[in-house]
């Protein structure tokens, strides 16, 4: 999702790291929240279900291109998978609807990705809703790139915003209503996940009368500017779960981080670390030593993202609870000559677990194919401008601002394009959601995300419900019911279920 090498060399200017010695390495703030998580998809591998999943076919609709121009009618394929394998297995609504759509807002990736690791719509809420289930793929993700190898040149980008993704769905479920048989009475009701969970509270916010309610989990719709959110909530929270897990894991971190630079300042330092990691390469310059400082704190803040307390393959293999782990290597003992070594294993947890990384690792490597580096890198240079910092106070991470003059030039250099720093919130709403209604906003307490999500409805409409889910990492109550599930969880999926029915009779009452 971001070209990373591109931006750490861009952000030089900001030199970071002076706290500890005179040489300003430069690592950038993390600008947009896909930035995170496109770091933690290094080395993520092919795609993995959480759970055996029921069949779908793939389907290709005819979609506008722009839906805000009256002078253009050119179109693009835009993919969306359906299953109806539960479909019309509960018998029919009162209003003779066969059952409930279940409409996944795409994200960032390849549709099939996001469907296989979404087990409590397909394995959960379709047979016991007797819905029929729909993945729709987000424009210039996966097979849906409108000027295909050349979507991402800078004059064909420019139609990738979420306005136009959202305006993507509302057509395609238009058209769904009116080519299934059965379907014109039933209500949808969307679905999504991280920045797909944004789309699907922000589809029922602007298009209450296509969608009958949303399940917006791990959504962060305030982390922009303007909304009051700090910048150093996310590195806030990852340092948490850390000083949780085991008592001083989160400090020797830390000591551990702040001996990069230092080694980074000389040749040998850099050969030390180069080796002690396993690095398929040398690290030759400040720019080296950048990214390898940004792949090593990628590692800690994704499995805080991911600390699942079973194990898990969704953006790589990993054990359960990687964040206990990881402080067991780095509580092992606290002399200071092994703090590199313990700080390796932490990494290797992460990207090599299981050998996927061969016999060195790459710095270079781009993340999974099934994420869009190239579509978040762009949108992140629009819209979608989520600031986070670390100041090395609250948080165990070396100091570094977030500076939206330095981005702003790499994304007028790269894309030609102007970040709107407080458009999404003036355009979706931000906290001021109150006329907003059927939403069930979710965020897990260990997700670093969390800080940016809706979590609390006080002043909002009843209608719309924020669940912390405790021990929850990021969007863990979307994933395939298991049995190590904290019973946070469990209650979270109770409430979740609880509201969807609610909407789905409320839809029935009023379409008959």
């Amino acid at each position: 999702f971001f070209h990373q090498q591109q931006v750490q060399r861009m952000a030089r200017s900001v030199a970071l790291f002076l706290v500890l010695v005179g040489l300003a390495l430069g690592v950038m703030a993390a600008p947009a929240f896909r930035n995170h998580i496109l770091q933690r998809q290094k080395n993520a591998g092919p795609s993995h279900a959480d759970a055996d999943v029921p069949p779908y076919n793939t389907y290709y609709f005819t979609q506008t291109l722009d839906h805000f121009s009256f002078h253009s009618d050119t179109t693009f394929q835009q993919r969306y998978l359906i299953s109806d394998q539960y479909w019309n297995t509960n018998g029919t609504l009162s209003n003779g609807c066969p059952g409930p759509v279940l409409f996944y807002t795409g994200n960032e990736g390849d549709i099939a990705w996001f469907y296989n690791n979404t087990g409590f719509v397909t394995n959960v809420l379709g047979p016991q809703l007797g819905g029929l289930i729909v993945f729709a793929e987000h424009r210039y993700y996966g097979d849906s790139l409108p000027f295909g190898s050349k979507s991402f040149d800078p004059n064909n980008v420019v139609y990738l915003t979420s306005e136009q993704a959202l305006a993507d769905y509302a057509i395609l479920i238009e058209n769904l209503r009116n080519t299934i048989p059965g379907a014109a009475k039933c209500p949808f009701i969307a679905f999504g996940g991280s920045y797909g969970g944004m789309l699907s509270s922000w589809f029922r916010i602007k298009y209450p009368h296509i969608v009958a309610g949303a399940l917006a989990a791990s959504a962060p719709i305030v982390q922009f500017f303007g909304t009051g959110v700090s910048e150093y909530v996310f590195n806030e929270i990852s340092t948490t779960d850390y000083t949780q897990a085991a008592p001083g894991c989160s400090s020797q971190i830390q000591q551990a981080l702040y001996q990069i630079p230092k080694l980074g300042s000389s040749a040998s330092g850099r050969q030390t670390l180069a080796s002690t990691f396993r690095l398929c390469g040398p690290l030759n310059n400040e720019d080296d030593v950048v990214s390898f400082y940004q792949w090593v704190i990628s590692s800690i803040t994704n499995m805080a993202m991911v600390d699942y307390p079973y194990p898990a393959n969704f953006l790589a293999p990993l054990p359960g609870w990687p964040v206990n782990v990881s402080c067991s290597y780095m509580t092992a003992n606290t002399n200071p000559s092994t703090q590199m070594t313990r700080l390796a294993q932490v990494t290797n947890l992460f990207y090599n677990l299981t050998g996927q990384a061969g016999t060195c690792n790459d710095l270079s490597n781009s993340g999974s194919p099934d994420l869009g580096d190239l579509g978040w890198s762009y949108q992140a240079c629009s819209e979608m401008v989520m600031p986070i910092a670390s100041n090395g106070k609250t948080d165990m991470f070396i100091p570094y601002p977030y500076n939206l003059t330095d981005y702003s030039a790499y994304c007028k250099q790269t894309w030609g394009a102007i970040p709107r720093a407080g458009w999404v919130p003036t355009y979706y709403g931000g906290f001021n959601i109150t006329t907003a209604t059927n939403i069930v906003f979710s965020n897990g307490q260990l997700d670093p995300w969390r800080g940016g999500g809706i979590q609390s409805s006080k002043g909002l409409d009843p209608s719309i419900v924020a669940i912390i889910i405790e021990h929850g990492a990021h969007h863990l109550d979307l994933r395939t019911p298991n049995p190590a599930d904290p019973a946070s969880v469990v209650t979270a999926r109770q409430i979740e279920i609880q509201n969807i029915q609610q909407w789905i009779n409320q839809y029935v009452s009023t379409h008959p």
